[in-house]
């Protein structure tokens, strides 16, 4: 007798793989969205330290106030791209989850398959082994009758 094997192995090990990436994914993701969100917060930070230093100064030359615009302009741009960002972070995680959740699903699928066929292969086996010790007791007996009948 062999023990089990199970002939959709390959297929089990491919799809835990696959779910091994998603997972990977998804922290990649979440990763860049806690980035994205800080350089943010930094970001709005910085802006109102720009601010503060702005109502605080006694005078302001042309030239300044030309370089203060033009960085309030670059600040509202960086903002604008931060949140797109954000946003296309969550749609991917929200994708990334719906793949995460079918991988597993898959994954769990063929666990399932593999403990029913699992669960069969031992309940014939064990069918296997009483029929071989019912014929080994039937001939035992039949030895037995032989050696006192004969």
């Amino acid at each position: 007798m062999s023990g089990f094997r199970f002939p959709l192995q390959r297929v089990l090990s491919w799809r835990e793989t696959q779910l091994s990436i998603e997972e990977t994914d998804l922290e990649r993701l979440r990763f860049e969205l806690t980035t994205v969100e800080k350089a943010l917060k930094d970001l709005e930070s910085r802006e109102g330290k720009e601010l503060e230093i702005i109502q605080f100064a006694r005078s302001l030359q042309g030239g300044e106030l030309a370089g203060i615009a033009s960085a309030r302009k670059w600040v509202m741009q960086e903002r604008k791209r931060l949140q797109s960002r954000i946003v296309d972070c969550i749609r991917g995680i929200e994708l990334k989850t719906a793949a995460l959740m079918e991988a597993r699903r898959n994954v769990r699928l063929m666990e399932r398959l593999k403990e029913r066929r699992q669960a069969s292969w031992t309940q014939e086996e064990n069918r296997i082994l009483e029929d071989l010790a019912g014929e080994s007791a039937v001939a035992s007996w039949r030895r037995g009758q032989e050696t006192v009948t004969g």
